[in-house]
């Protein structure tokens, strides 16, 4: 495996055609791992981090930073910060961190969680699934496909679910969700007629 690098100001690292391991470490950094399964962290900083090729992990650490996972069967992290994640083609997991994120799944079956702050999720094609718990914030899915996409709400029981649907609410074209106080998923143009304990994952 090789090993880049940055320092504490603005660097841009590139890895090879093999496994690379890139490491920006402060400043605002772009990284590139070009082909292999390769491990991005952009550290502190407003990062670009791009995985292209291979099955790749990108960090964005703290900073508003955005991530491109490209091909392959990726894992994105926006953790601190308001970041933007694109999962690009393949099945990739998405998870925005802390802050106000936005989630775009790519094609492929994407599994994307939001985390803590109002995120704003898209699948995009394929069959995906969205992730919510308590104390995540008020987020939004702006694609759910009734029939083909799921939710997934950590931590509750089935019955737990089943009294989320019950107690949905249409706002508008909008199905809102509330999961507590303070946390709610709305799904966008989506009626709640149509939502029932086939449209969650346990």
């Amino acid at each position: 495996m090789a090993r880049k690098t940055g320092t504490p100001t603005a660097d841009l690292l590139k890895g090879s055609d093999g496994i690379d391991w890139l490491d920006g470490r402060g400043g605002n950094d772009t990284l590139k791992g070009y082909a292999g399964n390769d491990e991005l962290d952009g550290g502190a900083g407003n990062d670009r981090l791009f995985g292209y090729s291979g099955n790749d992990e990108l960090d964005g650490d703290s900073g508003d930073d955005v991530l491109h996972g490209g091909l392959g069967h990726d894992e994105l992290d926006g953790d601190g910060g308001n970041d933007r994640l694109f999962g690009g083609s393949g099945n990739d997991e998405l998870d925005g961190g802390a802050g106000r994120d936005r989630l775009f799944g790519g094609t492929g079956r994407d599994w994307l969680e939001g985390g803590r702050g109002n995120d704003t999720l898209t699948g995009g094609s394929g069959a995906d699934v969205f992730e919510f718990e308590r104390g995540d914030g008020r987020d939004r899915i702006t694609d759910f496909t009734n029939g083909q996409d799921r939710l997934h709400l950590d931590d509750f029981s089935r019955a737990q679910v089943q009294a989320v649907i019950d107690t949905a609410r249409q706002s508008g074209d909008d199905v809102v969700l509330s999961l507590s106080a303070g946390s709610s998923v709305r799904l966008e143009n989506m009626r709640v007629a149509d939502l029932d304990i086939g449209d969650f994952v346990f």
